[in-house]
């Protein structure tokens, strides 16, 4: 990983036998960077890829869920939705993600956005429920197109 956190490029390593650690600078303040992050109308904005997101829901509180959507409900459509564990705004969330609704393996996800001069460094744990599970994300290309993703948020908050 680069080891200058003012840059921004997306840092994306393994740790332990199932966990994905992703980190990545912004320039905004945590509370801009939690907005895009957590706002269902900001959300398809930026997290949108080669497939639209069709929907965005998201209910930001110890118990609540939410439910992200992409494609139409043809074959390619695809969806991650989970229960909502803890927020701490604008600077912590943990939350499950369940991938098509499938709620016998889980990944869990905290995500730390924490102020670092003017800006945020943004700290994103991926739990899978063992190797074998974080092996089959990495091979599905869970975390492709992630820096595209950070990119397009950076550029909303610009903007």
């Amino acid at each position: 990983m680069n080891s200058n956190p003012d840059l921004p490029q997306l840092q994306v390593a393994q740790a332990g036998d199932t966990d994905i650690v992703v980190r990545r600078s912004f320039a905004h303040p945590p509370a801009r960077v939690w907005q895009a992050m957590t706002d269902p109308a900001l959300i398809p904005r930026w997290m949108a890829s080669i497939d639209t997101m069709t929907r965005c829901e998201m209910d930001l509180r110890p118990g609540g869920s939410f439910h992200y959507e992409w494609g139409d409900a043809g074959s390619k459509a695809f969806y991650f939705s989970g229960p909502i564990l803890a927020v701490d705004e604008p600077h912590h969330m943990t939350h499950v993600e369940y991938f098509n609704g499938d709620t016998a393996s889980g990944t869990t996800v905290t995500t730390d956005l924490v102020a670092h001069g003017t800006g945020t460094r943004m700290t994103m744990v991926m739990r899978y429920a063992d190797a074998g599970a974080r092996a089959a994300a990495i091979e599905a290309g869970m975390t492709h197109g992630l820096e595209e993703a950070y990119a397009k948020l950076d550029a909303l908050l610009t903007g």
